[in-house]
């Protein structure tokens, strides 16, 4: 299953033109979610494409999260773990961009960055079926019309528990990890919107705290069908 999603994310990156789809088929469907931190998101993602997969009897749903970043390296030259760091540090001097340029045979400007990263996640998005986590997905899916955003939230005392139990911490470890990780989400962010912190609204915010896991997908799915996102249509092949 691995290599299939692989292969699948390198031809989607290299096709020449994302938007194959014919006059008759609209781009889509695509389900972001976005979360604050804390809050999960990519079991929510996994149990609601199995659940979506029972209403669509042609093409299965995708998760993807990291996935994405993993790819956007590969056709970048870098190490994942380098593009990682560089999209959370935010903004950069102009003396670092000298020194990258010097010490770093392959360095990529922020523009070659962000282009790779969006133009993969829009590829994703346009060719739907796709429940993309993260990644600004609810900002560069933003005029696809058969599209849902999701926003995932909780208290942060709820949050704060779910990362103690998660990951072994102390209280103030796991706020401090909140705190750390939401930085370099804006910063990621940043970088994808070029800059503009005005985040889009969402078709859903849902508090996580107040519903299971099942209530979450349940909901979220009622919401795709209502919108039309379950619409069955005339097959499309993919070919691996």
């Amino acid at each position: 299953m691995k290599n299939t999603l692989m292969f699948y994310l390198d031809k989607r990156l290299h096709q020449q033109d994302v938007r194959y789809h014919s006059a008759n088929t609209q781009p889509g469907p695509v389900i972001c979610i976005s979360r604050e931190v804390g809050c999960g998101g990519v079991n929510i993602a996994r149990l609601l494409a199995t659940e979506l997969d029972k209403h669509t009897n042609y093409q299965k749903w995708r998760v993807l999260s990291k996935e994405i970043l993993r790819e956007s390296a590969r056709e970048l030259d870098m190490e994942p773990n380098k593009l990682r760091n560089y999209l959370r540090e935010g903004e950069r001097g102009l003396f670092d961009d000298i020194l990258s340029a010097f010490s770093e045979k392959r360095y990529k400007s922020d523009r070659k960055i962000s282009k790779t990263l969006i133009d993969l996640i829009n590829s994703f998005a346009q060719d739907g079926h796709c429940i993309i986590v993260g990644r600004a997905g609810h900002i560069i899916a933003r005029d696809i019309e058969k599209s849902l955003f999701i926003k995932l939230v909780a208290p942060l005392d709820w949050r704060v528990k779910q990362i103690m139990e998660k990951n072994n911490l102390q209280i103030r470890e796991a706020i401090e990890f909140i705190e750390r990780t939401e930085k370099e989400r804006q910063n990621f962010i940043k970088h994808i919107s070029g800059g503009n912190s005005k985040e889009p609204e969402f078709d859903l915010s849902i508090n996580l705290s107040r519903m299971n896991s099942t209530e979450v997908v349940n909901f979220i799915r009622f919401a795709a069908q209502t919108k039309g996102l379950l619409e069955t249509n005339k097959s499309k092949v993919e070919v691996y």
